[in-house]
């Protein structure tokens, strides 16, 4: 659908319109339904029932553009079905609350997809996970613009500071149980005051945009997006002309769209696109090199260099990995038949100095015989590990006297009682076949 990410969403044209009614009419959405007894006190709704009924298209792009595919959805405020109905049918796992149990009635009768919660939201919320949804999308009561029952916990049937109380509660509740680095909407207008006739009074704005902008900044979430959803005029045209002469009031024909994001928004729009994981780093998938460095450390880490160690042989990369190929260590070394990557970690195996190791490599004593340069081994990670857990021989003996192995000429003439002049002649004289270098 040719819906533009602008920051206006305009009803009016022949697209918008068009996919509204095609979801109206595939899906046969009666969002009024449960709302027959609701007590209106404006022209504000372009309707023949004259009450709010939610746009599908609206709920559409909302989905697409913020909520990633089979993610969960909770709405604190369901109201009618338009929103699970949409959800639901776009792959999504709605979950609405609301406290009419009639409106929960009737729209069920009109999808039994989405998880209908009948109940207080401020109650509600509390039986649902934290952390586990992946987009809150919502519409609350305007104050008491449409009045929808006398229940006490009814936000419409309230005075504007107890509304404000609940409202405070139901959004920070709402807000514990989103993911991180996930979005949250929520579609408000602003409400005027009544104008009594005789008190003059000013019929000024009750605020619920600003309020629902610091409800929501103060719950942690940060403000992102912030669209206008651009309404008919029909209803307004009636009435605006004599607003506007006795008191200057401008006839609102929009509802505004806001976007905040808890965590990360680049990392909840890669996970919104989706994809198969790419890479793992610790035993946590990402699904590019990007996405990993964002969530590992956003301040310093940066794809190019997640690419590297991924591809890097050396083993303090060894959990940073390309999913599907697997990366092997660079065998350099070895001492004994035990493998090594570089003396560094020969050194930390062997308690000796990392000189001290390229010392010995580099030796032509034959005690350090068995500290060479190697290619061609083809091991894991852990079978490099296994091997190193069964120990390393540091020297070998050089030379074998009747049988007995000895580290130096000096150590075979102190076991046998002779001088080490003795001992080498003995090494050299081929009639002393049991005494030779190794």
């Amino acid at each position: 659908m040719p819906i533009h990410p602008f920051s206006i969403l305009d009803t009016r044209t022949k697209e918008w319109k068009e996919r509204k009614n095609w979801w109206i009419t595939n899906y046969k959405i009666q969002s009024e339904l449960g709302r027959e007894n609701t007590e209106s006190k404006t022209m504000f709704w372009d309707t023949e029932s004259n009450v709010s009924i939610f746009d599908p298209t609206l709920c559409e792009i909302m989905y697409d553009w913020f909520s990633p595919k089979n993610g969960k959805v909770l709405d604190p405020f369901a109201g009618g079905s338009v929103r699970g109905i949409v959800a639901e049918e776009m792959g999504r796992d709605y979950f609405g609350i609301d406290l009419s149990e009639s409106q929960i009635k009737a729209n069920q009768k009109q999808s039994d997809k989405p998880h209908w919660v009948c109940g207080d939201s401020e109650e509600k919320l509390d039986e649902f996970h934290n952390n586990h949804y992946d987009f809150v999308f919502t519409c609350p009561p305007y104050y008491d613009l449409e009045i929808y029952s006398k229940d006490k916990n009814d936000l419409s049937n309230m005075n504007v500071k107890s509304f404000d109380e609940k409202y405070k509660s139901i959004l920070q509740k709402s807000v514990e149980k989103l993911s991180n680095n996930r979005f949250f909407g929520i579609v408000v207008s602003e409400v005027r005051e009544p104008s009594l006739t005789g008190k003059y009074s000013s019929g000024k704005y009750r605020g619920l945009v600003r309020k629902t902008i610091d409800i929501l900044e103060n719950a942690g979430l940060e403000f992102y997006n912030d669209m206008i959803l651009f309404n008919s005029q029909h209803q307004a045209s009636r009435v605006g002309k004599v607003y506007f002469e006795r008191n200057r009031k401008i006839s609102s024909i929009h509802q505004n769209v806001l976007i905040f994001v808890k965590g990360n928004p680049d990392i909840a729009t890669i996970e919104i696109e989706g994809g198969e994981p790419f890479c793992r780093v610790y035993g946590e998938d990402y699904l590019s090199f990007r996405h990993a460095a964002i969530s590992i450390d956003a301040d310093t880490l940066v794809a190019s260099e997640v690419e590297r160690r991924c591809r890097s042989r050396k083993s303090i990369y060894k959990d940073w990995q390309i999913l599907g190929e697997e990366t092997l260590p660079h065998i350099k070394y070895e001492v004994g038949g035990v493998p090594f990557e570089n003396p560094k970690q020969i050194s930390k195996l062997c308690g000796l100095s990392e000189s001290e190791c390229r010392n010995r490599i580099n030796s032509n004593n034959p005690i350090y015989r068995h500290w060479i340069r190697t290619e061609g081994w083809n091991i894991s990670y852990e079978e490099m590990e296994e091997i190193w857990e069964c120990g390393i021989e540091l020297e070998k003996p050089t030379i074998s006297c009747e049988g007995n192995t000895f580290y130096s000429i000096k150590e075979a003439g102190q076991f046998f009682n002779l001088s080490s002049e003795r001992i080498r002649q003995k090494l050299k004289d081929k009639t002393h076949s049991d005494y030779f270098y190794l």
